[in-house]
């Protein structure tokens, strides 16, 4: 008998484990199934609940109530930060309160989930465009496009996103496929031609605005674009007619007068220059250019009190304009102020440091001052500067590309 019972006990113990597994199993099985419908319940009622947050929030904002839209977003945004229809709601809502920055970054996550999205790349570049963000507001244009060619919303805004940047010959290059989809669109056309205006491109602005023209005759803008052309070219007397034309088609219309009367104090008609200047000040155009202007024609004939009045009252509506930085500077050396000069001159360069006559005046103070070591420097900053002007011209003259800059 001693011998049986280990036997016997070791098969109990052995049927005792196997129903003990199988109710463990039964048991784990049960809690899993009690699991997974908890789980199921708990989605579905989630997704009931996302649902109806998502039509609360819609509905608010077809009230206007953006912000509490925006604080329903906020609230779904951080339950489920997955979702690239809810940040892109949020951004949508931000950029109606003029919380571009904002509108940027929720936009930015949404990509992070999407990074393909046109419209995600659309909205997020309009973000940076409404804030000012020129720059930044080309990336997502340039992917659109680069994901839809053919997407002349997002061609557009990347256009005047290059514009708004200043880079100008992307800009042109960008509006020429605007205006070949777009032959008869007289917007696209003038964007285009500002764009070769900006960028150096006055054969081509030449070239747009003669088409222009043609369908709109009476333009007083196409007429003032085309003399910037013509005047890039040094063909002031051309550019002149324009500038009339655009006069007698817009009288009143601001810059007109002003613009006129530069090409006129460019070829030293300085009486006919007055006049349009005065008419510019009478219109409240370009006022503080045109005084600065009547000042230089006041300093050239021999008129030192009105001219440094005029001077004055220039640079206290525009503390930029060159040319009254240049005559204070002049005026200030005639009358022997000669750190006052020197400082008036030295704002003109910076203002424009390819101009030659600052740097000649600059000059001519140092040596009244007795500094003739800096003195020669400006005056060997005049030499480089006429002869590159020189170059620039028979360039210009003979149609080949402008000479590089010195590195």
């Amino acid at each position: 008998m001693l011998k049986c019972w280990p036997v016997k006990f070791r098969k109990s113990n052995l049927i005792e484990r196997a129903l003990w597994r199988v109710e463990t199993h039964a048991l784990a099985y049960a809690f899993l199934i009690a699991v997974f419908f908890f789980v199921v319940t708990c989605t579905i009622a989630g997704q009931e609940e996302f649902g109806e947050i998502m039509r609360r929030a819609q509905q608010l904002e077809s009230q206007g109530r953006d912000r509490e839209a925006a604080n329903l977003y906020e609230d779904l945004a951080h339950r489920t930060p997955r979702s690239p229809q809810v940040l892109n709601n949020l951004g949508v809502v931000y950029s109606r309160m003029g919380k571009y920055g904002q509108a940027a970054r929720a936009y930015e996550q949404a990509l992070q989930l999407e990074p393909r999205s046109v419209p995600l790349l659309v909205n997020l570049g309009l973000a940076y465009f409404k804030n000012g963000d020129f720059g930044k507001a080309v990336k997502p244009f340039a992917r659109a496009v680069a994901a839809e060619p053919k997407n002349s919303q997002a061609r557009s805004l990347l256009a005047m996103s290059y514009y708004g940047a200043g880079s100008f010959p992307q800009a042109s290059r960008e509006f020429e496929k605007l205006v070949e989809a777009e032959p008869g669109n007289s917007t696209l056309q003038y964007l285009l031609a500002q764009s070769y205006l900006w960028s150096g491109q006055y054969e081509k602005l030449l070239q747009a605005f003669q088409s222009l023209l043609k369908h709109y005759p009476d333009s007083a803008a196409a007429h003032m674009l085309m003399g910037q052309a013509c005047d890039g070219l040094d063909r002031t007397t051309q550019a002149i007619k324009e500038f009339q034309a655009a006069a007698a088609a817009a009288p009143t219309q601001p810059f007109v007068h002003f613009g006129l009367g530069y090409l006129y104090w460019k070829q030293r008609e300085f009486d006919v220059a007055g006049v349009e200047f005065e008419r510019e000040i009478q219109l409240r155009g370009s006022v503080a250019l045109a005084k600065a202007y009547l000042g230089d024609i006041a300093l050239r004939s021999g008129r030192e009190e009105n001219a440094l009045q005029l001077m004055r009252e220039a640079l206290e509506l525009d503390s930029k304009i060159r040319i009254a930085h240049l005559d204070l500077g002049i005026i200030y050396a005639q009358q022997k102020k000669y750190e006052q000069a020197v400082a008036a001159l030295q704002e003109a360069i910076r203002l424009d440091p390819e101009q030659a006559d600052a740097h000649y005046h600059l000059a001519q103070t140092y040596q009244a001052q007795g500094r003739r070591d800096l003195a020669q420097l400006e005056r060997q900053k005049v030499a480089q500067l006429q002869e590159r002007k020189r170059a620039d011209l028979l360039h210009k003259i003979s149609g080949g590309p402008p000479p590089l800059p010195e590195p």
